[in-house]
């Protein structure tokens, strides 16, 4: 059975700002964004890929350094494989673009028009369908696509940036309805930054590969590039992690004490090159001591965001009979509590008492 092997990502964003980070931390980003072209390249022919496909954003904007460009050519230009390039709402095609501009290899195409075009791969029995953005918003360019007529032992594949949505959308808006009747085996998307698995629309098959580093803290978790075997018995993905910058937002329980160990336990698959936002949380006999924290974690991460949400540990019945709102409530919850009969009922009753209780002072409060 043949089968075709294609390297898919999307969402790279090179020269990326990073205003948020001092100036040479950004600089230093920017060269390991660029790390990423290289590592796309060499998964791809360590895979057998029969070609690459990249859905867009490959470029932050339109002002790519020389040496962005430089790294993109040697990448890609180096690999035995065709490369397509679907231009996106950050780095349309125009005349003067850097896709224009940059001397690109011969097997390097990026497809120039909102108008889907075809190019036929002949020796892999391979067609690939795609459109570019001109502009920084583009039209649905599905919309009058007319479904192409199957040739035996010939896949069709497209690559777009676009917005799967059913509503509207100024990113190249695309239906379910409109990628069922494309016809395709496989379209490889780009513009979401989260990896979507693949879909289904009919018989066509899609997926977003999601971006392939996180830049902030609504980026998080490991990030790569699919591999994404297309057959006649079906479409199957695989995520390729490309170990680039990771973000993670990370929640600790600390009730049990040793606030350190519970940290370190938690962050155990994070390296110092990685981001990380630990939120603390649980009951404490002793509130956490952030800064001795801080210190004890320096260098552990490239940045270490700390929140403490814990809450002093307190005997929630203390009240219990006062002549009070609260003791009145929770005289009755404490009958509740030593009427149930399983341990589950109890420690939903405590619940709810801890609920009630700050709830009611909080009331008090205002």
């Amino acid at each position: 059975m043949r089968e075709l092997k294609l390297l898919c990502a999307a969402d790279l964003h090179l020269d990326s700002r990073f205003e948020a980070l001092p100036e040479e931390t950004a600089k230093k980003r920017r060269e390991g964004q660029r790390t990423l072209l290289f590592k796309i390249a060499e998964l791809a022919e360590r895979h057998g890929a029969q070609a690459i496909l990249l859905s867009g954003d490959v470029f932050e904007s339109g002002a790519v350094s020389a040496d962005t460009q430089a790294a993109f050519i040697k990448a890609f230009g180096a690999v035995n494989m065709p490369v397509f390039v679907s231009p996106g709402n950050h780095d349309p095609y125009s005349s003067s673009s850097v896709w224009a501009r940059m001397h690109l290899p011969e097997n390097i195409y990026v497809f120039k028009s909102e108008k889907i075009e075809c190019v036929g791969l002949d020796d892999l029995n391979l067609r690939i369908w795609g459109a570019g953005f001109e502009n920084s918003f583009c039209r649905p360019v599905l919309e009058n696509f007319n479904k192409p007529r199957k040739t035996d032992g010939v896949f069709d594949v497209m690559v777009l940036h676009g917005d799967v949505c059913a509503g509207k959308s100024d990113y190249n808006p695309i239906t379910r309805r409109q990628l069922e009747d494309s016809g395709m085996d496989y379209v490889a998307l780009g513009h979401i930054h989260t990896r979507s698995g693949l879909e289904r629309a009919g018989e066509t098959i899609f997926a977003y590969p999601g971006c392939t580093e996180g830049r902030g803290y609504d980026e998080t978790g490991v990030k790569g590039a699919y591999l994404v075997t297309v057959s006649e018995a079906g479409v199957k993905a695989e995520l390729l992690p490309l170990g680039g910058v990771r973000y993670e937002i990370i929640t600790v329980d600390v009730s049990g004490g040793d606030v350190l160990e519970a940290v370190k336990a938690a962050t155990v698959e994070l390296s110092d090159n990685d981001y990380c936002r630990i939120i603390l949380k649980g009951e404490c006999e002793e509130l956490p001591d952030a800064t001795a924290l801080r210190k004890a974690l320096a260098g552990r991460f490239a940045e270490l965001q700390l929140r403490d949400e814990t809450v002093e540990k307190r005997d929630v019945w203390a009240q219990t009979g006062h002549d009070s709102l609260a003791g009145v409530f929770l005289a009755k919850l404490r009958r509740e509590y030593d009427a149930a009969v399983s341990e589950e009922e109890r420690r939903l009753v405590e619940l709810a008492a801890h609920y009630g209780l700050a709830a009611i002072e909080s009331g008090c409060e205002k």
